[in-house]
């Protein structure tokens, strides 16, 4: 039986984290701004796992028996080898089919290449072939140069969570 993923509801001060797991695959719930008792509710009725720079939201959560994980730093690899001290992950893998929206958490689904005419860069569309269309904000998502990047920080952080 496959361990189900983690989900998580991420601080104001863990806007990229947030966009780097969404990436990943994981879903991560995002707010600029949020009091500290909303954040906790949500985690506490959707079974989420805070991630903040706030000891004191940390601490507040963790006297709920809610799993909340300090992170020190602005390095993502760090900050999500800090993740992994708690929660094991898996392997790491940039997959365009599971990964999220990075606007919005949103799913992304495959479309086809027609879907996107007129939404997107020409120059794209006569470059790629596949396209993701998020469900929650309809923005659309092709494999650019970026992926290669994103492939790059999934094997680094591979290499250091062995």
């Amino acid at each position: 039986m496959s361990q189900k993923k983690p989900i998580f509801i991420v601080d104001a001060m863990l806007g990229n984290l947030a966009k780097k797991l969404r990436v990943l695959g994981y879903d991560s719930t995002y707010f600029s701004s949020i009091e500290d008792e909303k954040l906790v509710l949500i985690a506490k009725n959707e079974k989420r796992i805070i991630l903040t720079k706030d000891e004191l939201l940390c601490k507040k959560a963790q006297n709920q028996n809610i799993t909340a994980i300090l992170i020190r730093g602005n390095d993502e690899l760090e900050q999500i080898s800090q993740i992994h001290q708690s929660i094991k992950f898996e392997k790491f893998v940039i997959d365009t089919n599971n990964s999220r929206c990075i606007i919005c958490n949103g799913k992304l689904q495959p479309i086809e290449k027609y879907r996107a005419i007129g939404k997107i860069p020409e120059g794209i569309l006569e470059r790629e072939d596949k396209f993701w269309l998020c469900d929650g904000c309809k923005k659309i998502y092709w494999q650019g140069t970026h992926f290669e990047k994103l492939q790059e920080f999934a094997d680094k952080l591979n290499n250091r969570l062995q």
